[in-house]
């Protein structure tokens, strides 16, 4: 469950990250959008992960 919080953290991250750099006038713009755009890609994959198998962390007894 942990995993889907840092997912939806990521992508929201990636996202203003990307967002931000068209406001910002500097010689860096692309590696910013380059950092961003991993980010949200890492929070992508993170996301599903749970929801797909959600009761892949619990035993039933």
């Amino acid at each position: 469950m942990k995993y889907r919080y840092w997912g939806i953290t990521f992508v929201m991250i990636g996202a203003l990250i990307m967002l931000s750099s068209f406001m910002i006038d500097t010689e860096h713009d692309r590696l910013i959008r380059i950092g961003g755009g991993s980010l949200f890609f890492i929070g992508t994959l993170l996301i599903p992960d749970y929801i797909v198998n959600p009761r892949s962390h619990t035993k039933d007894s």
